[in-house]
């Protein structure tokens, strides 16, 4: 069984997707901190040229835990819902239908949760799966209990016995940290995912500009190219 673990990511990238959609098993990655500076709760669109950042406002400490993070209001949603609008309504490509597909339920979650971050985040990348028609197999990676005070690689391994892993599959940075070390003598094959990032023909842009929202491509070639790309089988290295 391949198994991929990552914190859950608004307005993720394509490659996020791909792993969504190749994984056996996709762990949200919940019980660790926030990384600072990082992508959990925002991620880049393309406006009027620049790169321009969508953040999810948080109340909470980053020192929290993203499984009991909170949020400070819904107010961001119809923001930047509008921002989104504004930004791609020109695209060859743009579909609302598609921005408050990604959003539905959003508002709804966050009443329910007393806006709770991730459980407001995994909705949306789920609600993005249903978008680009697949159904992915996902859990919480605070579901294994056992890996609750174990750190970095460690806690990957632990929750990989858990799940039963034939196959862990990291994604570049996970060689910075010695993935493949702390696995050893585990019985479960290491593999990486050095995603090389397709280029194509952005809206009245000469220079492209990668690792974007899944927003941009999507509303530049349209779902069914966008799909293609997801559901394309990922290369991956063992070393």
């Amino acid at each position: 069984m391949k198994v991929i673990i990552s914190q859950p990511r608004y307005l993720p990238a394509i490659n996020y997707l791909q792993r969504l959609h190749f994984a056996d098993l996709f762990v949200f990655l919940d019980n660790v901190q926030r990384q600072d500076q990082g992508v959990e709760n925002r991620n880049k669109i393309l406006m009027n040229g620049k790169e321009t950042l969508l953040t999810i406002p948080i109340a909470s400490s980053r020192l929290e835990l993203i499984k009991d993070s909170l949020l400070v209001n819904k107010r961001w949603v119809r923001k930047h819902k509008e921002i989104i609008r504004n930004t791609y309504c020109k695209h060859p490509h743009y579909n609302y239908e598609i921005i408050n597909g990604y959003y539905a339920g959003a508002e709804e979650i966050m009443d329910k949760t007393g806006a709770n971050f991730a459980d407001v985040v995994i909705h949306l990348v789920l609600n993005l799966c249903t978008i680009f028609g697949f159904k992915p197999n996902v859990l919480r990676s605070s579901h294994y209990c056992s890996a609750d005070n174990l750190t970095g690689p460690l806690k990957l391994r632990k929750i990989c016995e858990e799940a039963g892993a034939s196959t862990y599959i990291s994604g570049t940075n996970g060689r910075d940290y010695k993935v493949k070390d702390a696995f050893s003598g585990s019985g479960i094959e290491v593999a990486f995912h050095d995603y090389k990032y397709p280029e194509y023909k952005q809206y009245n842009q000469e220079i492209f500009v990668p690792w974007l929202s899944f927003f941009d491509p999507l509303f530049n070639l349209g779902i069914e190219e966008v799909k293609k790309w997801i559901y394309q089988k990922p290369e991956f290295s063992l070393e």
